[in-house]
């Protein structure tokens, strides 16, 4: 199975409708059921697809954690927590929700002059004993 990692920008003010459009619901009917699932529409109309990212998605569950304990860098704590939990449990998948005050704490040290590759896989063969970052 395969992860892909998509970024977007949305609007702080759509959240809350991005959170109900999340869940798939199911229509059941005598002899029929109606998959409703509007969430990749609702994103397409009301979002900015971002810069694509060409690897696997599986490398930000290490990095977010690298970030977290050796940068201080916490991007998996933040303002759109409780929403971004909420779409993952209903989606089945892991979303996060990045805030402009995070951009604003965490933008310099994001930069890659902070830390090497190797640091990077360092870090991945002793936490995921892996350490192939794609």
């Amino acid at each position: 199975m395969a992860a892909i990692a998509a970024f977007r920008r949305i609007e702080v003010s759509k959240l809350e409708a991005l959170r109900s459009v999340a869940e798939i619901k199911v229509e059941k009917k005598l002899f029929s059921k109606k998959v409703i699932d509007n969430y990749w529409n609702f994103l397409d109309n009301n979002s900015k697809r971002l810069k694509d990212f060409n690897g696997s998605g599986y490398v930000f569950a290490d990095l977010f954690i690298f970030l977290d304990e050796h940068k201080g860098i916490h991007l998996l704590k933040g303002e759109h927590e409780n929403i971004s939990n909420e779409i993952s449990k209903k989606r089945g998948n892991a979303t996060f929700l990045f805030s402009f005050e995070q951009k604003k704490a965490y933008w310099n040290g994001l930069d890659s002059q902070h830390f090497s590759l190797a640091e990077l896989i360092e870090f991945n063969k002793g936490f995921s004993e892996n350490d192939d970052l794609n």
